[in-house]
């Protein structure tokens, strides 16, 4: 699974011309999005045998959304709406 989500990861750098960081566990990848100093969108990818599953989270390093960063909700929406649509094309185990 692990060499499939490094691909999946890569192609989606490109597709959404965005730059993320991994960070690798046991069966998790923990994904950062930098949309802009303090804002993110994490993607959590955990996989067991044949399931997996996804989950996001948008704000800093707690989840917190600043005053400051309202204005770019719209775009991590877009971002994680994209990265869904394509890990469900992607990994049939989501569908499960």
């Amino acid at each position: 699974m692990r060499r499939e989500l490094e691909q999946f990861f890569k192609n989606l750098e490109s597709e959404l011309g965005i730059s993320l960081s991994v960070e690798w566990r046991r069966q998790e990848a923990l994904v950062q999005i930098e949309i802009e100093e303090d804002f993110y969108v994490f993607l959590v990818f955990s996989w067991h045998g044949g399931e997996c599953s996804v989950e996001y989270m948008v704000g800093d390093d707690n989840a917190i959304i600043q005053s400051r960063h309202v204005d770019k909700l719209d775009l991590a929406t877009s971002i994680v709406k994209q990265i869904h649509k394509a890990a469900l094309e992607k990994f049939t185990c989501l569908s499960s």
